[in-house]
């Protein structure tokens, strides 16, 4: 049986049979033999563990779309125990049966025939000058909760909810023409409720366009398990590169940002992710000194020396300074401490201070020693008593913050830290005349406070010896630090001012920053190595043309296989074939030399080798094939430094015609791009005729 010229892979056999184990598919011994490059491998990949689906899957069969237009492939997961397959073997169908499952879609895209044949990811990330590849494949894992954006489509004249094969609206009578339901299979691809999206195309490089956990509608798979899959698939089908644009934005945070002071990196860091491209001018350098400022910052520049009244920021960062078992010293410690108790408290987590503080806050953890070996017992049992003076003196019913106790007993004591050992101590601590030290947190004001209470009464009410901190109080306080501390928009007026300006300019370019990469091609020392087996060459090969346009950007070297004796004629044959498979521009590619190889005989050819050819008559049909950025031609010369595309937003002046960031013309994002616009160069030429010289003015205004 054969659909759309492409055999149909054990179209017969039960579905139970083709699952492998989501959590560690696929296993070594499925990716060995799987050494050439992306363009094959994936074919490979297609052929032994997916199953074609009728073209119904994507587009309706009435009318039918072009051959090859749109295909798409399907593997089965089951998500039970990792240990029940090795990745490789499918599981068996009685527990595949009993389990939950996935199925992983790679809809197969012929670009020539699409209807988006540029690519916009490839234009903002650096890779604007590859030419157009033939075929795109697309990763993708449906969200199962959702079924209807996957058999539905409303009626563009009534919108009535429609099945996807229907030819007519049951509401209205209104056609669904074979455009429409193209434009339906295409929107499928873009629908936002993906678990997984992952492009590649056939030259290996690729974006990651989709990752949803649970946050993002995922019932069994977190974000970190699709994100292992997606890797560990890269890795087999030996992807070159993939870029990702982190614009996570959880409970109004941008997550880039978080990440990069818990963490120094973003959250695709932990699978490899770098730098990949700044936005406005942001280089490598400049994002890591701006990660490195943030994280290194002291948290001591939040408070100032004076007595004056804390204010709720500051509250919140000595809350959690009393609550931790070591000291929190720079940004990094207290956002990643705020952080690890947001998540332990998903799992029933209570946060107290406990009524036996000094197992739970060692003391060479806190106090430093020499603070310690100078601090006896004694000494630090006559802190208490002061304290429990100064609760007295203030009376039972009114409550003492953490910060007034300690001014209060400031001078009883030679170092800040013991106090604050003792502090930690206090809370249930038990009177001769029977009354008992309470604490409690003042959601208000985000403070610690103290009072004295009879022992009777904290008897009925056992509870109040703790200060509970809910997974709301977490995400609350590390939304209210974000906002104070990190937050360009939001961050608080604090001195000194040039400090202040560094942390804005820094926190300005990690968000800057939306564009990561992973270099597999580079992490991979076998990659650019010899092939596994001895009877075979791995040749990467290099083109250039002789008759290139201009403007014309080589494209990245393929890998061609050839037999281990094979010739400089074999290596031409395969090379043509490999480019021409590759590039739709290169339909007529012809190599004529290899250079340093003068003998047709010659077979020692290195690993690395350089073709010069032509593109046969006939490619100027083609044209426009020949670069990813498209056919328009635009100089980007911004006062930021940046020279090409770069996904944010720009204007072009009206008298060069070179374009530059919105926002470094002045022009905020929340406003509309003016009508007119003058660059400050041209500007400057237009002042020189009156006439013109205000008319330029009234444009700037």
């Amino acid at each position: 049986m054969v659909v759309n010229g492409r055999p149909v892979k054990r179209a017969k056999r039960r579905i139970t049979a083709d699952l492998y184990d989501f959590f560690s598919f696929p296993s070594d011994a499925a990716t060995g033999d799987l050494d050439g490059p992306f363009r094959s491998n994936v074919q490979v990949f297609l052929s032994r563990h997916a199953r074609l689906l009728p073209p119904p899957s994507i587009l309706p069969p009435s009318p039918p779309p072009p051959a090859g237009h749109l295909l798409t492939w399907r593997v089965g997961f089951g998500l039970g125990d990792a240990t029940a397959g090795d990745g490789e073997e499918p599981l068996s169908p009685a527990s595949s049966a009993a389990m939950a499952t996935v199925e992983l879609d790679v809809v197969e895209e012929d670009v020539s025939r699409s209807k988006s044949v540029y690519c916009d990811q490839c234009r903002v990330v650096g890779w604007s000058c590859h030419p157009v590849c033939r075929k795109r494949y697309h990763f993708i894992i449906r969200n199962n909760a959702n079924p209807l954006s996957s058999s539905h489509q409303n009626c563009l004249c009534c919108g009535a909810l429609l099945q996807r094969l229907d030819s007519r609206c049951h509401s209205c009578n209104h056609e669904i023409t074979a455009e429409i339901s193209e434009d339906w299979g295409y929107n499928q691809l873009e629908d936002p409720t993906h678990l997984l999206h992952g492009l590649v195309h056939a030259n290996g490089y690729g974006h990651l366009l989709r990752v949803n956990g649970r946050d993002g509608g995922s019932r069994y798979l977190t974000g970190s398990d699709i994100m292992g899959f997606w890797d560990r698939l890269c890795k087999m089908l030996r992807v070159r590169k993939v870029t990702v644009m982190d614009i996570s934005k959880k409970h109004g945070m941008e997550y880039r940002l978080l990440n990069a002071v818990i963490s120094g990196q973003p959250w695709y860091g932990n699978w490899g992710y770098k730098f990949g491209a700044g936005s406005f001018g942001v280089t490598a350098k400049a994002y890591q000194e701006a990660v490195d400022t943030l994280v290194n910052l002291p948290l001591s520049l939040f408070f100032s020396h004076s007595r004056t009244q804390r204010t709720t920021l500051q509250n919140t960062v000595a809350l959690y300074c009393s609550l931790s078992d070591k000291q929190l010293l720079t940004l990094r410690d207290l956002f990643s401490y705020v952080n690890h108790l947001l998540q332990d408290s998903h799992h029933d987590h209570l946060c107290y201070l406990s009524s036996s503080p000094r197992k739970k806050f060692p003391p060479p953890q806190v106090i430093s020693a020499g603070a310690l070996s100078s601090s006896s017992k004694q000494e630090m049992e006559r802190i208490e008593e002061v304290m429990v003076k100064v609760l007295r003196a203030v009376g039972r019913s009114r409550w003492v913050t953490w910060r007034a106790l300690k001014g209060a007993t400031s001078g009883s004591a030679g170092s800040p830290e013991v106090l604050d050992y003792c502090l930690k101590g206090l809370n249930g601590k038990i009177t001769d005349d029977q009354l008992v030290v309470q604490s409690q947190f003042n959601e208000e004001t985000n403070a610690i406070e103290f009072r004295l209470e009879s022992y009777d009464q904290l008897v009925s009410d056992v509870q109040r010896r703790f200060i509970k901190l809910s997974s709301d109080h977490f995400m609350r306080h590390l939304k209210s630090l974000y906002d104070g501390m990190l937050d360009p928009a939001t961050m608080l007026q604090f001195k000194p001012k040039e400090t202040r300006e560094s942390i804005l300019s820094s926190a300005r370019k990690i968000l800057d920053c939306k564009q990561f990469v992973k270099h597999y091609d580079e992490q991979h020392l076998t990659f650019y190595g010899p092939s596994s087996n001895p009877s075979e060459s791995h040749i990467w090969c290099n083109v250039e043309l002789y008759d290139e346009p201009a403007e014309y950007t080589s494209p990245p070297p393929e890998l061609v296989v050839l037999p281990a004796n094979a010739t400089i004629a074999d290596l031409k044959l395969q090379v043509a074939k490999a480019f021409r498979e590759t590039y739709i521009v290169f339909q007529r590619f012809q190599p004529e030399q290899v250079v340093g190889y003068n003998k047709v005989s010659d077979s020692k050819i290195k690993q690395l080798v350089l073709l010069r050819g032509r593109c046969l008559a006939g490619d100027g049909k083609l044209s426009r094939f020949r670069m990813e950025r498209g056919i328009e031609s635009w100089e980007v010369d911004c006062l930021c430094g940046a020279k090409d595309d770069d996904g944010e937003r720009m204007m072009a002046c009206d008298v060069c015609g070179v374009w530059q960031h919105t926002r470094c013309a002045g022009v905020n994002d929340q406003d509309k791009v003016p009508e007119k616009f003058i660059c400050i160069k041209c500007t400057g030429c237009y002042m020189a005729s009156p006439k013109l010289g205000k008319e330029s003015k009234a444009t700037q205004e």
